[in-house]
């Protein structure tokens, strides 16, 4: 349990609640590691208290995510949701809320640490106005994001780049964010903790789906699973061209692929991802074969990864892949794009297939190649689920508790950045 007298970690993620129901908008990965980090946090005595902006009138303005650890939404903006792109003119407001809140409760705090680039800018004033270490998470990055072909967010990237610079310790998901950082952003090597995220082996755990399968029509089906916000960063569109090559072969005719996920903004009005995406799949040979599930909530995803026969997470970066964990936790292969933090979750030909590039071909084929072999399947489900058990949320907590003991004083730092493992540093070392 926390220790009542210790000063708590101010956790600042301005659009993203730990509480909110995931697959919904952009309600995704960081949402979920920020609440399965501080719950852990909160079992080890580090309190913390998370600060939102309330998007929600009717919502609380706290909310307990652990004993130890509180959700606080703080009014700034409107009581409602509102793009990503507009929140950063909120942060000096936003930052200016944090400080009266803690001063209206006396409460001081000795760690800030801000998730996403919007959460940066106003941790950097917090830092200055409490004088206490800060830590940055960035989850995504512009110029990753750049690299693999997407527009340029230039305003953020240079945002990015000066948060990078002025931060007392850089919080990457993977190796490969890490190098990201070295190599796009200048970041110091010796302020860079590598803190992979885990999976909730409890949760995704293998099981029967024999009932599920009936309930959703699909059994004598081979089924190919995709998990994920509907915009053009998760490579949907990919998929579906590679499942038109697919089902044209008369060896898959019982192939079916299940989309779960919904638009990252509203698309109500038929302009968004899924209306477009939609459409590409009711074209041609594809009709009747894809089924769009909309957005699915966390606890039901277990049984759709454990029906497929083949998750595929097509997407151009990924700081991790959660997706690509919690399928393999549940025994089944991924076929992954062989880019970020994917290369570093899946095993490529041990418990998936990673492809490079974006030919719509060779993403077939790799499908292919996992779907019409049973055995190989199978050996890949069984060392995909050993390799989950890796993968823990106890060994994250610990790297993120290592950082603020180091940052407070109340640990001997570390000769390697993070205490990282033998092949984190050494991969960080190759640059």
């Amino acid at each position: 349990m926390p220790d009542p007298g210790r000063q708590a970690v101010a956790v600042i993620s301005v659009h993203a609640s730990p509480l909110s129901e995931l697959g919904r908008g952009e309600n995704g990965g960081m949402n979920l590691a920020i609440r399965r980090v501080c719950e852990g946090l909160a079992e080890r005595g580090v309190p913390t208290d998370v600060f939102v902006r309330r998007d929600d009138r009717s919502a609380p303005d706290e909310q307990l995510i652990a004993p130890g650890s509180r959700l606080v939404r703080l009014p700034v903006g409107p009581p409602a949701p509102i793009p990503k792109a507009e929140v950063r003119r909120l942060c000096d407001d936003f930052a200016a809320a944090v400080v009266r809140h803690a001063r209206s409760e006396g409460r001081r705090y000795r760690i800030v640490h801000a998730h996403y680039w919007h959460a940066g800018l106003v941790a950097e004033q917090l830092r200055s106005s409490w004088d206490v270490p800060w830590v940055q998470s960035f989850h995504t990055l512009a110029r990753t994001k750049a690299r693999a072909g997407l527009p340029l967010e230039e305003d953020r990237a240079e945002a990015e780049a000066a948060l990078v610079e002025n931060a007392d310790r850089l919080v990457a998901a993977s190796v490969s964010e890490a190098k990201d950082l070295i190599r796009l952003y200048r970041a110091p090597r010796d302020r860079i903790c590598v803190a992979q995220p885990g999976v909730d082996l409890r949760l995704f755990e293998p099981r029967d789906t024999s009932a599920v399968r009936r309930s959703l029509g699909l059994d004598g089906n081979r089924v190919v699973f995709f998990a994920g916000r509907l915009e053009p960063l998760k490579g949907a569109d990919t998929l579906l061209e590679a499942a038109q090559r697919l089902v044209e072969r008369p060896e898959f005719a019982d192939l079916t692929l299940l989309v779960a996920g919904d638009d990252s903004q509203d698309g109500s009005h038929g302009d968004g991802e899924r209306a477009r995406l939609q459409r590409s799949a009711e074209e041609g040979s594809l009709a009747g074969r894809v089924r769009f599930l909309g957005a699915v909530p966390h606890e039901q995803l277990p049984d759709l990864y454990a029906l497929a026969e083949v998750c595929v997470v097509p997407s151009r970066t990924e700081s991790f892949g959660f997706v690509a964990l919690e399928a393999q936790a549940l025994g089944t292969p991924v076929v992954a794009a062989a880019v970020g933090g994917l290369t570093e979750v899946v095993e490529d030909g041990v418990t998936g297939v990673l492809v490079p590039g974006r030919d719509a071909s060779r993403w077939a084929d790799a499908i292919a190649s996992v779907l019409s072999d049973p055995e190989r399947r199978g050996a890949m489900g069984e060392a995909a689920r050993q390799r989950a058990t890796t993968f823990t949320w106890a060994r994250a907590v610990e790297r993120v508790g290592a950082i603020y003991a180091r940052l407070s004083g109340e640990a001997t730092p570390s000769a390697e950045p993070c205490g990282y493992d033998d092949e984190a540093v050494e991969l960080l070392r190759a640059g």
